[in-house]
């Protein structure tokens, strides 16, 4: 060591620069430390977006799936609802049965004649114009094949039935006799002419029957009018589209007082069935976009009413209604319905609750079991209020029948609170039962109105005439001929309704309005199905139901 203490001072330099050399790398370490754990903390708020990410893309995946599920469904399936799913791999049926295996329909009914009832035999139509064929032995076979001798004949025939079909176009000549005076009296035409037969369109060609024919072939049959101008043309009557359109127009108001009586009767009811669908009307009309309109149904005991507008709002029910109605409204749980006002009650369709667990059910096989278990307690719902309907005559049965549809309404509104309180809930299960929930006022009015069924059925039904229409003909190519086509339908449903002949009820019409000149009966009471007489009804009622 030196005196002057050179040494320390060395060492004391050399230590200085060390720790500065590792102050600076302790410096770059923090700062790299900072960057790393912003990468880190980056990083995790990458992974936490991507697993939301993937979350809700499994989400979607699961809803498409359902969606694609229900279309097949829609398109390739059963479309009963009556029947129990077939049961999916590895599942166990009497858990896919759900919880209330009492409620699990019978087996199916087969069609037809059942094994061991007794045959009925062949139906005869006596009702039917009939004609009589005679057959004879030709000359050469009524001798005997081996000495010669003629057959004698006996008295009688043996006789069988069979029923023919064809359709005849007849052109019929109206040959009116002419008449001349053989007195000198003044002031009368010299020749006198038979009267000109009434026609249903002054200076028009075709016959009342005819335009009632056509009327069934468009709108009861749903043959486009191309197609029924292509049949008369097979039978050897070309006939312009023009001429039958014009034709058709003048129809139209000749029906109109028809149509309007049906919806004055409709209005007057106290219970509704309603329901609507689309209906294309090919025509530019101001303040409307495109070419959709809607067709609503109003299906009362006596009436089935048809009316086309543009609009799917709660007005056109409103309007029909009218501003006193008083009244159940049974129907889906679209708003429209909802907005009636308040003299009006909704009854909403249990049918329409049923499939929102039939989704569920066929579209998330997961939730399989969940969702089959409540159509289980649907169906038993069905079940009990079918048998407290049979014995609304017998008070003693009723009261038990009418207990056991209260217990069973209760026992779903427990269940549905407590699956609502689970926190790890489906969202479409949470969304089946909230809606369940939300609507449970109306969907228990029928326990109150026994008369009221727990389904929208009657309206559905009504509509698959127009539907299976709009199939065929796509819709109506303008105003009026939409506003004709609901007419037609709804006179031709509210005869079916009432067990009428439509054919036999609109030729009777038709031919009043031609001896009134081309103009309607100036009393049409008479041709509404509840004012006729026993005979009139007789006269006019239907072979059979129709399918």
């Amino acid at each position: 060591m030196t005196a002057d203490g050179s040494e320390f001072k060395g060492e004391l330099v050399e230590l200085r620069q060390q720790a500065h050399f590792w102050h600076a790398q302790h410096a770059r370490a923090v700062k790299r430390e900072g960057a790393l754990k912003k990468q880190v903390r980056e990083l995790k708020d990458v992974a936490r977006s991507q697993e939301v990410l993937i979350t809700e893309l499994i989400t979607d995946n699961e809803g498409l799936r359902a969606r694609v599920a229900w279309l097949e469904q829609q398109v390739f399936g059963s479309k009963s609802e009556r029947t129990n799913p077939p049961a999916r791999d590895g599942d166990d049926a009497d858990q896919e049965a759900g919880p209330c295996p009492e409620a699990r329909p019978e087996q199916p009914r087969k069609r037809g004649k059942q094994p061991g009832t007794k045959g009925h035999g062949r139906t005869q139509h006596p009702e039917l114009p009939w004609e009589e064929i005679l057959h004879e032995l030709a000359q050469d076979q009524r001798r005997c094949p081996k000495c010669g001798a003629p057959y004698e004949p006996l008295s009688g025939t043996e006789d069988s039935d069979e029923y023919h079909w064809e359709m005849c176009l007849v052109r019929r000549r109206h040959r009116r006799r002419r008449y001349r005076r053989s007195c000198g009296c003044e002031g009368l035409p010299r020749i006198v002419t038979a009267p000109v037969p009434p026609k249903l369109i002054p200076k028009g060609k075709f016959s009342v029957g005819f335009w009632v024919r056509l009327l069934m072939e468009k709108f009861l049959f749903h043959r486009p009018l191309y197609r029924a101008r292509k049949m008369l043309a097979l039978e050897g009557l070309d006939v312009s589209q023009g001429t039958l359109t014009g034709g058709l127009k003048q129809i139209a108001a000749l029906l109109q007082p028809l149509y309007a009586r049906i919806l004055e009767r409709s209005r007057a009811a106290n219970h509704w069935h309603m329901d609507e669908t689309r209906w294309m009307v090919f025509a530019d009309v101001e303040g409307k976009v495109g070419h959709r309109w809607w067709l609503w149904v109003v299906v009362t005991h006596e009436t089935c009413v048809y009316l086309l507008d543009p609009s799917r709002s709660a007005q056109v029910p409103k309007n029909h209604l009218g501003e006193d109605a008083e009244g159940i409204v049974s129907s889906d749980r679209y708003s429209a319905y909802k907005a009636l006002g308040g003299k009006i009650h909704n009854a909403f369709c249990w049918s329409h609750v049923r499939r929102d667990f039939i989704r569920v059910r066929d579209g998330h096989p997961r939730l399989g079991a969940w969702a089959q278990a409540w159509v289980a307690r649907i169906d038993e719902l069905f079940r009990l209020n079918a048998k407290r309907r049979q014995v609304r005559s017998q008070p003693e049965a009723f009261a038990l029948a009418d207990r056991a549809v209260r217990d069973a309404l209760a026992a779903v509104a427990e269940v549905r609170d407590r699956e609502l309180t689970e926190a790890d809930l489906h969202k479409v299960q949470r969304k089946a039962l909230e809606s369940l929930r939300n609507h449970w006022d109306g969907l228990t009015l029928f326990a109150d109105h026994p008369e009221i069924p727990m389904d929208n059925n009657e309206a559905e039904r009504a509509l698959r005439t127009p539907v299976v229409g709009r199939k065929n003909y796509y819709g109506s190519g303008s105003p009026w001929s939409g506003a004709l086509a609901a007419m037609v339908f709804t006179i031709f449903q509210t005869l079916m309704a009432n067990g009428l002949n439509p054919q036999r009820v609109l030729l009777a019409y038709f031919e009043a309005c031609a001896r009134n000149g081309g103009h309607p009966p100036e009393d049409i009471e008479p041709f509404m199905p509840w004012n006729l007489s026993e005979e009139q009804r007789a006269a006019w009622r239907q072979a059979s139901k129709p399918p």
